[in-house]
């Protein structure tokens, strides 16, 4: 059953039935404010993910049928909610495991990556600090790190979930950055610029993502992306013989951009110098706009 035009997530713009074909990313039992148990689907096409809910009386025969990480033929109808939203789910009616389909169909790409790594590129050529920027283009005219930095995806679930999506929320952040530095005259924009584009540089190695399903390897799992990005900026500032004071503001920027530690949310540290502020909020804001804007 080939994907029709109209049938991809991206394309839906009106309430209407739908037999087509879905990846299964996850799948839960979720509960009404009446407490009814209901099935809760994230489905995924390459263009993108929508909740799938079916509320019947054998959605726990249906939750123990259903793989994860399997192809599923789909009737339905797509609903708009709320009402005039322009947010849309897919009512289910009923899932069968599709025997042929076509793989491409189901991974999310970034569209116009070119302009994406222009745009990196381009910022990096903007830093006028020339620690900063040795660090920078140190990092970025290595091949092998290069190309595992422009497919990476930037989380399994949270946002960004998708091969290449840490290029993706890499510029969104490095671009709300720009903006508070134009608001702030005061604040080091390339120290800030920097940070941006290093913050999230451990997750190139914390994902499993050779197919479909994003995975969190044992790095990710025992280490976690702050501190294996710190460790590899660590390592290559001391090959470069940065100065100490760069090299300590720039650490402190990766092991702190996830708030104050009393958050739980990872850091090593509270963010303690303005850029570390900034970065925080930079990178939460990226993260939680485009998760809000996906579903």
């Amino acid at each position: 059953m080939p994907k029709k035009e109209a049938d991809y997530i991206k394309k839906f713009n009106e309430s209407r039935k739908i037999i087509s074909q879905f990846l299964i990313i996850e799948k839960n039992i979720k509960r009404t404010k009446n407490n009814k148990p209901f099935l809760e689907l994230i489905l995924q096409d390459k263009t993108g993910q929508i909740f799938g809910r079916m509320f019947n009386k054998k959605v726990y025969k249906e939750f123990e049928k259903i793989e994860e990480n399997k192809v599923y033929n789909v009737v339905g109808k797509i609903q708009e909610y709320p009402p005039d939203s322009k947010r849309y789910n897919i009512l289910l009616e009923r899932l069968v495991l599709a025997n042929k389909f076509n793989e491409e169909d189901f991974i999310i790409q970034i569209e116009n990556q070119d302009s994406h790594i222009n745009y990196l590129i381009n910022t990096i050529h903007e830093i006028e600090d020339k620690e900063l920027k040795l660090i920078l283009t140190s990092f970025f005219q290595d091949k092998d790190f290069f190309e595992k930095f422009i497919v990476a995806p930037a989380a399994k679930k949270y946002h960004h979930n998708y091969k290449g999506g840490l290029l993706v929320h890499t510029n969104e952040v490095v671009e709300i950055c720009k903006t508070i530095s134009t608001i702030y005259e005061d604040i080091n924009k390339d120290l800030l610029i920097s940070g941006a584009i290093l913050h999230d540089i451990g997750k190139i190695e914390t994902y499993d993502y050779k197919t479909e399903r994003i995975e969190i390897n044992d790095k990710g799992i025992f280490l976690d992306h702050i501190f294996i990005g710190t460790c590899i900026l660590k390592e290559k500032m001391n090959l470069l013989n940065i100065s100490e004071k760069t090299k300590i503001n720039l650490m402190h920027l990766l092991l702190s951009h996830h708030g104050d530690v009393d958050l739980g949310w990872g850091s090593s540290v509270n963010p303690r110098i303005p850029e570390a502020i900034a970065l925080h909020h930079a990178d939460d804001m990226s993260a939680k706009i485009s998760k809000s804007l996906d579903f």
